[in-house]
Parts: C-alpha cells; structure tokens; sequence
C-alpha cells in the first residue's frame, strides 16, 4: 500500500478516533508537476533550526523591526532598545518604562531630522532619530494623548490608536511629532478599536468585533488643517479581533486570531474587505476553552514558503505555536524540544523581521537573537524532535496484519562525525576489587600470577608492538585490594548514524508501544531503507515515527505491506 496517507499535515479532531494526525517540525512541500497517485506529490521538509546571532539583555525580546533602507535593525529586550548592525552588533540607544509586553515599531522620513524610527509599548510613545542617535519619550503634551499600543505608517505620517478607546491619531506630515493633535474615530460600530494595520495605502482599523477602513484624502477644508483620513463606504465588516499583536502581514494582505459578536479563536485573512477563515477545526479545537487574547504573530518567508507563525502562550502549560503555509494552506505544529523534561513547548522565537538577508527572530525569554535557516538541525544547539502521525489504519474494524513498514527518508544524511565505541580504552583506578567474581579485572600483586601493574605504569603485551590483544578471565579470589580496570563506553555524536524512532498504537491513539529504532542511513549511505517488520496486528492502527537527530530529515513517501485476517 503505497502513500497511504503517512505523509501530511497536522489535524488532531475533537476525538482522537476521528482524526490524531500530528505533523510537528515539519512542513508540507507539493509538487505540483507529479500525477495523481505518483509517490512524493507531498513530502515533509525540516522547519528551520536556530543560530545565535546576537545577545541582547537577558530578558523577552519585545519587538525588531528593520529600519528603511536595510542597515539598522531595531530591538527591544526588556526596558531596553538597541540598534543592531549588519554584522549583528547591538548598541543600546534608550529606555522604555515598560519591561514585558509586545512594542509596535515603524519609521518614517522626518523632513527635519531624517530618518526615525517610532516606537509604542502602551503608555508612551518614543522616538529614535538615526542621523543624530537621539532617543526621546514624547511628552504628553504631543498629540491628543499620551500613549499606543500599535504603531503603523502611510503616506508619511504615523498613525497610532489610543488603547482601551475607538480614537486613532496621526503625526504631522512628515514628522514624528504630532503638534496639531489630529485624530479621527472609528465609531462605525460601538466596539472599541484594539488594532491597526496599513495594506495598500489603506489603513484598516480593527476592532473586538468590527472591522473599518479609512483612506488618506489630504485636507479637503481649504485653509484648515485637519484629520487627513476618512472612512471608506461600503468596506465595514463583521469580524475583529481577539489578540491584538496576532495581527500580521500575510501574503497580500493579513490575518490575526478574530473575534466576532458569535465567538472568537478562528484565525481569518483579509480578502478585499471580508474576513475569510484559515484555521481548521482541529486547530481551533486545539485552542478551545484556552486564554487567546495573548497570541502574538509574525509572517517569514523562506524558500518561495510564506509562513504565518502564531503563537498561544496561555494554552497549555507550555503554550502553543501553529504555522500556516499560506503557499500549501496547510497547518503544522512548530515546538521546541525540552529534552530534560520531554516534553513540547511554545517555540522559541516571540517577534521577527528580515535584516541583513536573514530571517531574523527574538526570543521569548532569554534576550537573544536568531537567525533562521533551513540548513540548520538544532535550537541554537539544543534538540529539535520532529514527529509525524499519520492517519487511522481500519478496514470496517477488522483484523489486518502488518507485514513491514517503510518509510521513504532522504537517505544518507548522517553527519562526518566520530562514531560511537565499546569502549574508549583502559582506564584504571585505585580502589578495591570485588571480593567474588565474576570480575573481569587487572591484579595489582604478582600474588596469582597475572599481570602486575603499579599506578600510573603504561601496560604492554609481549613485545610492546601494540598487536597482541590483553585477555581477561573469570577471577574468583579473595580482594587483592589492586587497581582494576574500569573501561567506559563512547557514545557516538548525535547525527553520525540518525535514528527513526516509530511506534504505533491499536486502539485509536489511547495507548502506544515502545519505540522501535532504525537506521536513517549514515553518510553517503544512499540505498538504505528504514524498514520495520512484523508489526502484528489490529483492528485500527496508528503510526507515528519521531526523530531527534539534528540531520536534514525528509520524508518523501511510505509504504505498507498489510493483509487481512480471518475475524
């Protein structure tokens, strides 16, 4: 039974009997030219590894941003904001007065001072202008309030909204001051305004359960200046949002956790002016009776995949982090790996952008920043275990016999490393012997005619040419009170000779069986086969393979040699 379904995406439903499918650090890649029933249409790929580009205060990094122009990017870890070169080197520039939280960052061209970036956290709003390295905390007699939670820029102006409030505000043309106070409300519907974001000249004001859109139109009172926006007719719709900084740009245009007046925890893109539902049930399903209104989300694109990456901290106990590939429309779970607890967490990575031609991510807690690479199999060194679960197994629930397994991996993918070793020679240690064998073991005294050693002396065999094996036998005696020799096993470095690690379950997913480990193939090893035989049999069968080893890990295809039985 060839491509049974073992390749695919992640869809657990509410009963596990229904669906169980797990796709964890994995993302679907389709080829498009192969035909209906070809092996490989769909293949699982690694999602990318972590490499430590900079350290910032060891704390959450709250935002990046990359300035216009490609040469500085902004970070904020902690209460503090750094600006970050080419080459990755941070320079602290300023001071928030807030610690925790996601921050909003644009920039815009100041006609007095050049380029600027402007920064929100909630109660204020700061500025950094980059020709003069000055850093302020606008006071609150700029603009018609003090602070933002959610920044954005169109047509030269910035644009921020008041929290907790429908008002929105603008700075002054051209400037990153907002002398005249100009503001505008979206008062379409009684909800309050939580977001905003700019998608083609248009700035779309999101609210708990509506959404609105307004345009620049300049100032149409001759002699007056005044809010340059205006609401466009016909563009309301009946959908908000629930988690403010899960709003992001996707493709086009963008999406973010919505909220409606019947619910919330869909996550939907903009289409023109209607919001239109991505998420499956099983990611919803995922997120049920959960706290969602913390969601935050950024968009990467590597490799012609354009990922949606949005992550829960408060569902769980670790949190969660869903992936929508907006060039497959599938969903895969994307977790780090927690290797002294075993356990899935939250991925690691908390805001994003693209600077100095990587993909460049903060992490949640610790103050660092990486970059993304599908090259690289580990966190930033740390374990990443990648899973797949596939699809039920059942004809009518009868009984079928599981003769082999395959799994179709890009072979030969172990690392130019050190192997592993019984033993990494003799080693010998003071200390008294066993008084009762059996004892495998070099005597210390020429009392029973075996080979004497004092400590430290180099032992040799015959002649010394390093050719003649040393035996030992079963020793029975009394304590010689000698020094014996202890030998230690050598593990190889993870990656020399990667593992599939598959098990299955025959009760619908309840309960599993041990692992069982194959050989992915070690280096240049392009004919091997990770094949499992005599699986026994069940009515309804699961199997999952797991794979920790930090090697390019693909899964092409799989194949199932079954046959039923007398029931």
């Amino acid at each position: 039974m060839p491509d049974f379904g073992f390749v695919g995406t992640s869809y657990v439903a509410p009963s596990i009997y229904q669906g169980d499918q797990e796709c964890i650090n994995f993302y679907a890649e389709i080829d498009s030219s192969k035909q209906p029933g070809d092996r490989g249409i769909v293949a699982l790929y690694p999602t990318p590894g972590l490499t430590q580009e900079a350290q910032l205060l060891a704390a959450e990094v709250r935002g990046l941003h990359t300035m216009s122009g490609g040469t500085i990017l902004i970070a904020v870890a902690g209460n503090r904001v750094y600006q970050v070169s080419t080459e990755f080197v941070a320079t602290q520039i300023g001071t928030l007065t807030t610690s925790t939280g996601q921050v909003s960052i644009s920039d815009n061209i100041d006609t007095g001072y050049g380029l600027t970036a402007y920064i929100v956290d909630g109660p204020n709003r700061y500025t950094w202008v980059a020709t003069t390295n000055t850093f302020t905390t606008l006071p609150n007699t700029d603009g018609p309030w003090q602070g933002a939670s959610v920044v954005d820029v169109v047509d030269n102006y910035n644009i921020y909204n008041e929290p907790g409030t429908q008002n929105w505000a603008c700075t002054d043309l051209g400037s990153s001051l907002s002398t005249q106070a100009l503001y505008g409300t979206a008062d379409g519907s009684s909800d309050l305004l939580v977001t905003l974001i700019v998608n083609q000249r248009q700035v779309y004001l999101i609210g708990e359960v509506t959404t609105e859109v307004w345009t620049d139109v300049g100032n149409v009172i001759a002699g007056i200046t005044s809010f340059p926006f205006q609401r466009v007719p016909g563009t309301s719709s009946q959908s908000g949002i629930v988690a403010k900084y899960s709003l992001a740009r996707l493709g086009e245009t963008f999406a973010c956790v919505a909220k409606d007046n019947r619910g919330a925890a869909t996550i939907e893109k903009m289409e023109g002016y209607t919001w239109v539902r991505i998420s499956t049930h099983a990611v919803e399903q995922s997120l049920l009776n959960s706290v969602v209104s913390d969601a935050i989300a950024y968009t990467y694109q590597i490799e012609g995949h354009e990922m949606y990456v949005v992550t829960f901290p408060s569902v769980g106990e670790y949190g969660l982090t869903w992936v929508y590939d907006l060039s497959t429309k599938s969903w895969h779970k994307w977790l780090s790996w927690d290797s002294n607890l075993a356990i899935y967490k939250r991925h690691r990575s908390n805001c994003a952008a693209f600077f100095a031609n990587k993909n460049i991510v903060g992490d949640f807690e610790n103050g660092k920043i990486y970059s993304l690479d599908n090259a690289v199999y580990t966190d930033n060194g740390n374990t990443i275990r990648r899973l797949r679960r596939a699809i039920h197994l059942t004809q009518d629930l009868q009984r079928q016999y599981f003769d082999s397994f395959q799994i179709q991996f890009q072979p030969g993918v172990g690392l130019s490393i050190g192997p592993g070793y019984e033993s990494e020679g003799v080693v010998t240690e003071t200390g008294n012997v066993a008084p009762s064998g059996p004892s495998y073991q070099l005597v210390a005294e020429f009392d029973w005619e075996y080979i004497a050693t004092e400590a430290g002396e180099t032992i040799t065999t015959e002649s010394g040419d390093g050719f003649e094996p040393l035996v030992t036998m079963d020793y029975t005696g009394p304590d010689t009170n000698g020094a014996e020799i202890i030998t230690n096993q050598y593990t190889a470095t993870p990656g020399y000779d990667p593992q599939a690690m598959l098990r299955w379950s025959n009760d619908g997913g309840s309960t599993w069986s041990n692992e069982h480990w194959v050989s992915m193939g070690k280096i240049g090893n392009y004919v091997n086969r990770a094949l499992w035989r005599r699986l026994g049999w069940a009515r309804d069968r699961i199997f999952e393979v797991a794979i920790s080893d930090p090697v390019k890990v693909v899964i092409v295809s799989a194949e199932l040699k079954m046959s039923a039985g007398d029931n």
